[in-house]
């Protein structure tokens, strides 16, 4: 029995996101990753050196590529310039070691996922599985920084910009802290003794003044500019 259209555009769909573009300079690298996602069903479109090489293909517009052995400073401009030419792409940044600063600059370059090299091949998989259906891939480490406060493991490479730079009202960093404790706009509006409404005008021009796209990445930049507590209230 054949498939409706919708049917066949969704399998399309599906297979091409088993589809992966390898970009790493380091030939062993790319060999290695490429035996160990052939080994679980991925079927490998292309291995680059650099991004360079990488060239766009309608066909493959909606593929998983993968990038490694970049240094920290060149990941989010990578991920920036292949996210500008393939739009459609699922980008995965496989780092070296951890980086807050620049894996929270990949994810606003566009970055699905953010994968630390040390990583073993049955999560890596799942992780670029998880990446291909639009979920956001984040390492064991940064939970590692929320359990330390966002103080004692972060990265000396952070930033030291502050909540003046942003323009961040007191009321505004009460509700950033809330943010960080992943608190709903209900319980922020109970923990601060104000209505939901205003709640969600504060969200709103905090993402907005931080120049991010949602709760989890004002959270992070929360965190990595020293905020730890829910500030406590009358």
């Amino acid at each position: 029995m054949g498939c409706s259209v919708a049917a066949c555009r969704n399998l399309r769909e599906i297979l091409m996101f088993q589809e992966v573009f390898l970009i790493s300079p380091n030939d062993i690298a790319r060999e290695g990753l490429s035996n160990i996602l052939q080994s679980e069903g991925f079927s490998i479109a292309g291995a680059y050196e650099d991004y360079t090489g990488f060239q766009t293909n309608r066909d493959n517009a909606k593929a998983i590529v993968l990038l490694d052995g970049l240094d920290s400073s060149d990941q989010a401009r990578t991920v920036g310039d292949l996210k500008d030419a393939n739009p459609q792409s699922v980008i995965v940044v496989l780092s070296e070691k951890f980086d807050l600063e620049q894996m929270v600059a990949c994810f606003h370059a566009g970055a699905q996922g953010y994968i630390i090299k040390s990583i073993k091949a049955a999560p890596l998989i799942a992780s670029l599985r998880l990446a291909a259906v639009g979920e956001r891939v984040v390492p064991a480490d940064l939970m590692n920084f929320f359990e330390n406060g966002g103080r004692q493991s972060r990265p000396e490479s952070i930033p030291s910009a502050c909540t003046e730079e942003a323009c961040l009202s007191p009321r505004e960093q009460d509700v950033l802290r809330c943010l960080i404790a992943g608190y709903s706009n209900k319980v922020i509006a109970r923990e601060l003794v104000v209505c939901e409404a205003t709640v969600k005008v504060h969200v709103k021009a905090i993402l907005r003044k931080l120049k991010v796209s949602n709760r989890t990445q004002a959270a992070i930049w929360a965190s990595s500019h020293g905020f730890s507590e829910v500030r406590q209230t009358a």
